[in-house]
């Protein structure tokens, strides 16, 4: 799992979950302000828990700046978010393809769901057109320059 905080000003932070080392001092404070258990955290922000997810990323930016409190890390909702890497998509898909408990138009609507999430992971990965020395994006038709 990814945590993703992408504020409306300021540019995207993303952390991936299985490899990032949080220290038992962090760990405590999201317990505190949340009044969770780190397990219960984790469960939480897989399940999307806004309170996990806002305890996590504030802990995460508070590398960069020590002194932020969490009463001063407020998040709009948007801004906060999960994605998952490709193993975990595949699994999903694995596990909805395979699931006895949804029936088969939510299972179309599931796949079709990822589908598009995968689609739009794609596009943001291919590079922008280059520009030309004009300034304006390169282009060959097919009858020539």
């Amino acid at each position: 799992m990814i945590l993703v905080y992408a504020p409306d000003e300021g540019e995207a932070q993303r952390w991936d979950v299985a490899t990032l080392r949080i220290a038992a001092t962090e760990a405590e404070a999201v317990e505190r302000v949340t009044g969770l258990t780190w397990e219960e955290v984790k469960q939480g922000a897989q399940k999307g828990s806004m309170r996990a997810l806002r305890a996590l990323a504030w802990v995460l930016v508070k590398r960069g700046a020590p002194t932020l409190r969490y009463g001063q890390f407020d998040p709009a909702t948007h801004e906060l978010g999960v994605d998952y890497d490709a193993d975990e998509r595949a699994a999903i898909r694995e596990a909805i393809a395979t699931s006895t408990e949804v029936s088969e138009d939510e299972r179309e609507a599931l796949l079709a769901q990822i589908d598009a999430a995968e689609a739009e992971l794609a596009a943001a990965d291919e590079p922008a057109p280059k520009e030309s020395a004009e300034g304006s994006p390169s282009s060959v038709s097919a009858t020539g320059p």
